[in-house]
């Protein structure tokens, strides 16, 4: 059922939705200042590693069967591009590799929990 569901053209036209909207989301909250955003506990590398799980699982089912890498690169594609945009953004964020490979890892779980699922 789960499968059915996530090879349909309309959910991976929601899920494409669902990843443009959870993109937006990161790279405003990335790319404003610290100062700016309320403060939450817990490891810089454990959010990086949730949101970029969260923007896997919507990539891949937009991505379609068979395209589980492709998905995986825009994911870390994107979280590097964000991570370049920190460095050059005037906001005293900065860009991190040790991030970037927590977006990396967090995406691979997404994208494999929507593989796991669509082989149920």
């Amino acid at each position: 059922m789960i499968a059915l569901f996530q090879d349909s053209p309309r959910a991976r036209q929601v899920a494409g939705v669902a990843a443009l909207f959870l993109m937006a989301v990161i790279a405003t909250l990335s790319l404003l200042p610290s100062a700016d955003l309320p403060p939450v506990e817990g490891s810089d590398k454990v959010k990086h590693f949730v949101a970029y799980a969260a923007l896997g699982f919507p990539v891949a089912v937009w991505a379609g069967p068979g395209k589980a890498l492709r998905a995986l690169v825009l994911t870390a594609l994107f979280g590097g591009c964000v991570e370049v945009a920190q460095l050059l953004a005037p906001t005293g964020r900065e860009g991190s590799l040790l991030d970037e490979l927590a977006n990396v890892l967090g995406g691979a779980l997404g994208t494999g929990l929507a593989l796991a699922l669509r082989k149920r």
